[in-house]
This record gives C-alpha cells, sequence and structure tokens, in this order.
C-alpha cells in the first residue's frame, strides 16, 4: 500500500536537501582538517571483483555524487562479495562513522566556542548526530534492509537526514565562525544519505 506520508516526508527533505546545497554547501572547500576525521575512504585494502564492481558502479551512478559513493564502498574489503542490500548497508555504514565524527567534533566545538548561543547549538547538534542519527535511526535503517522493509529503510535515512539538514541550516548562520571543514563534513553526510537513498529506492521499486 502505498504510504503517503512517507512519499511527503520523502518530498520534503529532498526539496529541502536541494535548497540546502544551492544555498550554502555548493561554496564550501575543505580548507582544514577535521578536528577528527571519519575513517578514511581508501584506508583499506581493496579487492573488487570485475563483475562485482560492475554493480556498484551502476548502483553509485544512480547517485547525485558518485565518487563519494564509490570512495565509501571501496573502503570494506567484504564489498566484493556484496549484493544490492549489503551494498546499501555499506553506505549506511559510511553514513554512521560520519554522524559519530560530526557528534564528536560538535561536543569538542562545544567546549571551546564563549558563544553561549552557538555552544547550546553545538551540543543539540552533537546529540543529534551521536544518539538520533547514529544510535536509532541507522540502527533502524540497518534493520529494515535486514528484514527487506526497504521503504522504511529508506524513511529513516531521509528520517536521520533532517536532523543534519536542520543543523545544517542553523550553523549557517553563525558561517563565520563554524569551521568550514564542519560544513564539508556535513555535505559529505548528505551526498551518502542520497546516495543511500537512490540504492535503496531501487530495491523496491
Amino acid at each position: 500500500m502505498f504510504d503517503h506520508r512517507k512519499h511527503n516526508v520523502k518530498i520534503g527533505i529532498r526539496l529541502a536537501f536541494s535548497l540546502r546545497f544551492i544555498d550554502c554547501v555548493i561554496s564550501f572547500v575543505p580548507l582544514l582538517l577535521l578536528i577528527s576525521s571519519p575513517p578514511p575512504f581508501n584506508q583499506q585494502a581493496k579487492n573488487i571483483a570485475i563483475a562485482d564492481y560492475q554493480l556498484i558502479q551502476t548502483l553509485c551512478h544512480n547517485s547525485e555524487t558518485p565518487e563519494t559513493c564509490l570512495k565509501c564502498v571501496q573502503t570494506l574489503n567484504g564489498a566484493d562479495k556484496a549484493n544490492s542490500v549489503g551494498i546499501a548497508t555499506i553506505i549506511v555504514s559510511c553514513i554512521n562513522d560520519h554522524a559519530n565524527t560530526l557528534a564528536f567534533n560538535m561536543t569538542t566545538l562545544a567546549s571551546t566556542t564563549s558563544n553561549q548561543n552557538l555552544k547550546s547549538l553545538y551540543k543539540r547538534c552533537a546529540n543529534n548526530y551521536g544518539y538520533h542519527i547514529a544510535k536509532k535511526d541507522l540502527v533502524l535503517t540497518k534493520h529494515a534492509l535486514q528484514n527487506h522493509k526497504y521503504d522504511n529503510a529508506e524513511f529513516y535515512v531521509i528520517k536521520a537526514l533532517k536532523y543534519d539538514l536542520t543543523c545544517h541550516t542553523y550553523l549557517g548562520s553563525y558561517q563565520n565562525k563554524v569551521p568550514f571543514d564542519v560544513f564539508y563534513a556535513m555535505k559529505t553526510y548528505e551526498d551518502l544519505s542520497e546516495a543511500a537513498c537512490r540504492i535503496i529506492e531501487k530495491l523496491y521499486v
């Protein structure tokens, strides 16, 4: 049965996602090192079989940022044996890594800023990334993928993305006081979320 609630949420989040990119993200460049960086995409040995690499290429090129998607998937040796569900799960794991890193960075920034409004915002965003996203919505996403509830899996990715976009919007008003690398990490989080949604959609559409 078509779920209008999930469909409307997806449309609303994607619109916000696109507007966020146009308004804030497009001009960000990774000029600074992250306070704490997520595991590098290429830190592990790659062993991608040709046939499976074609599947990965096909799935990742359905996203708006295939390079980010490919770098994520190629971090895991098991990617050469992964099917479409496995590849989606790998990307969700990359999203989770970025959420935890952003949570750590927000906590660090909250402890160093003297701006009380910004401190409060950092703390709220740290909780969003570390708890609501990493410990709740992305866990539910993986469970949904394992149980072949693909519409639910996409719903939870989008629900988690909403927390990120909210933080991105509010932190954007402090753009001169927030390190550019934080925004860049958010952009990567958003790119991976979009890629995950595109791949999950192929599982049930």
